[in-house]
């Protein structure tokens, strides 16, 4: 934030055949008093880092539902397994009851 005080007053107090060309631009719009050319709340080094961070959450969240779901369909697998199981069981378990129900009978 200094510095951009500290720029404002040097091409204020200095020879305008001096000037460099970004303090040629900033003199003239300091001069139409127009704050255009001053950063609000955002660097241009900050926005291409934050794009470079925006683009390795994306490849992260990416892999990251990859994983989830290679996970989701082996828990499906052995979930419609778990069923199978328990529907051969039950039919089993019918079959022993039917078996020997009559023989209890008898």
């Amino acid at each position: 934030m200094w510095h951009y005080l500290y720029f404002i007053v040097l091409v204020k107090v200095k020879d305008p055949t001096e000037f460099t060309g970004p303090e040629s631009y900033v003199h003239a719009m300091v001069k139409d008093k127009n704050l255009e050319w001053f950063p609000r709340m955002r660097a241009m080094s900050l926005a291409a880092d934050e794009g470079e961070g925006e683009q390795n959450e994306l490849r992260n969240l990416q892999t990251q539902l990859e994983s989830t779901n290679k996970l989701v369909m082996t828990l499906s697998v052995q979930l419609s397994e778990l069923k199978d199981q328990m529907t051969e069981q039950r039919k089993q378990k019918q079959r022993i009851g039917l078996l020997s129900t009559p023989a209890m009978n008898a």
